[in-house]
Formats: structure tokens, C-alpha cells, sequence
């Protein structure tokens, strides 16, 4: 049985992988600037790490979209680095979900994170789809903090995020930023 929900799951993130609004092109390959070269501004890093894991096999979600606004809701530029499902039971890895640039005076930024329509989990006795469709992982960053490292690590804390919806989990973001 645990082999079956593994291969479901897996198809599940193999799917998901398909979905999320990135073209079918292929991208040239070799170095990349992430920006244009005209782009200005400070770059940070966003990465997301599931914590307070409560016994979760995998935990599967896939990231959409990043947003990145000024305080005034100035879009900001962003790239979106995550392609594929990030296993959020993975406690020592912190997943790089984009990159996005800050220009000079702007001292707190907002940023948002929506995911893919579902994801999956398995656990020892059960598994199944995450809804994500819920809400939105939100947060204000200073950029004094973000300075500090260059970067923002969203602690998503599992325990309290996924909530039970019969055989379904809905994911309500209860999260931590660290700088």
C-alpha cells in the first residue's frame, strides 16, 4: 500500500511539475543573467523550508508564483527559481523559491507566495492531496533584515499549516521568516 501512495504521489508532483504557467519552451542553455542587465537593485534570495514536521512521510507543493511589491505595492522584479514539487520533510533543506531585487530607498517589501492548485502528502497510515488553494504564504520583509544574509527563509511549520479536511489536508500557512 505505501508503495502505491508513493506512486500516486509521484505522479501527482509529476503532474503538478507540468502545470503552474511555465511555457513548454525550451530555455537556451548556458550562463543566464537572471535580470536584465538593466535591471536595478539589490538581489535577495527566498527560500522555503518546512519545519515541525509531525511524522509526514513526504509533503509535497509546488510554487506557482512570487510576487514582490514596495510598501506603496510597487511590483517589484522577480524570478522564479522553483520549477519543480519541493518535499517539505526534507528538514535540512531549504528550497530556493525565486530570487527578486530591491532598488535603493525602499526599506520594507511585501512578498507573496501562491502555490499550485494541490499538492500531496503520505504518512504512515494515510496520504493524499494538499489543497493550497486556501491561502497564500504573506509577509513584510525590512530590508535591513534582509541585508543582513541576503535572503529570507520562510519556516513553513507543518504541524500547524496542514489542516485535516476529511482524507484531504488544507494548507493554512502558519509560517516564520529568518534572515
Amino acid at each position: 500500500m505505501k508503495k502505491l501512495m508513493l506512486s500516486v504521489l509521484g505522479a501527482v508532483a509529476l503532474g503538478l511539475g507540468g502545470c503552474g504557467g511555465a511555457s513548454g519552451t525550451q530555455e537556451a542553455t548556458g550562463p543566464r543573467p537572471d535580470f536584465p542587465a538593466d535591471a536595478q537593485g539589490q538581489r535577495f534570495e527566498l527560500r522555503l523550508k518546512g519545519v515541525n514536521n509531525p511524522g509526514y512521510d513526504s509533503a509535497l507543493v509546488q510554487v506557482r508564483r512570487l510576487s514582490v511589491t514596495t510598501e506603496k505595492g510597487e511590483a517589484l522584479p522577480v524570478r522564479l527559481k522553483s520549477r519543480f514539487p519541493m518535499e517539505l520533510t526534507h528538514a535540512e533543506q531549504a528550497h530556493l523559491v525565486g530570487l527578486f531585487l530591491v532598488p535603493e530607498g525602499v526599506e520594507r517589501v511585501k512578498v507573496e507566495v501562491t502555490f499550485d492548485d494541490f499538492g500531496g502528502y503520505e504518512a504512515a497510515s494515510e496520504g493524499g492531496v494538499i489543497d493550497t488553494r486556501v491561502a497564500p504564504l504573506r509577509f513584510e520583509a525590512p530590508l535591513a533584515y534582509l541585508s543582513e544574509h541576503g535572503r529570507a527563509v520562510v519556516h513553513l511549520d507543518l504541524t500547524q499549516s496542514l489542516q485535516a479536511q476529511g482524507e484531504a489536508k488544507l494548507l493554512m500557512p502558519s509560517l516564520d521568516v529568518r534572515y
